[in-house]
């Protein structure tokens, strides 16, 4: 599948959409940190508004995740479990599951899988 690539040249976090089936994926590449983490939480709150109930965010393409980025995607989870959607995080991404081994979030808080096609065939 083709993503449709979305880039705010003043931020350095970028997303790539894409829909599979009744599942939105978005694909993260650059970097979350102070500046763009907010960003990343605008967007996940734009797609629900638009009626998306099930999201996979991709993060292979991260290059870096600061704390302010690890609790944006804490917030947006905490939305989501209250509003009872679905969010599944994608990471093969090394130094980004090494952070969140190290804040104690990984499949702890938020299971982690290794592709897009592993968590759509839990879905299925």
């Amino acid at each position: 599948m083709k993503f449709d690539a979305k880039k705010d040249e003043s931020s350095t976090l970028y997303f790539d959409y894409r829909k599979q089936d009744n599942t939105l994926v978005i694909a993260l590449s650059g970097s979350m940190d102070s500046s763009s983490s907010p960003k990343f939480t605008t967007a996940v709150d734009e797609k629900l508004a638009e009626g998306e109930s099930q999201i996979i965010v991709n993060l292979d393409n991260l290059n870096h995740l600061s704390s302010a980025g690890l609790r944006s995607i804490l917030v947006v989870l905490k939305k989501i479990g209250t509003l009872k959607k679905k969010m599944y995080f994608v990471s093969s991404n090394e130094d980004v599951n090494r952070i969140f081994k190290m804040a104690g979030v990984y499949n702890s808080m938020f299971n982690v899988y290794e592709s897009d096609e592993a968590v759509f065939k839990i879905l299925s």
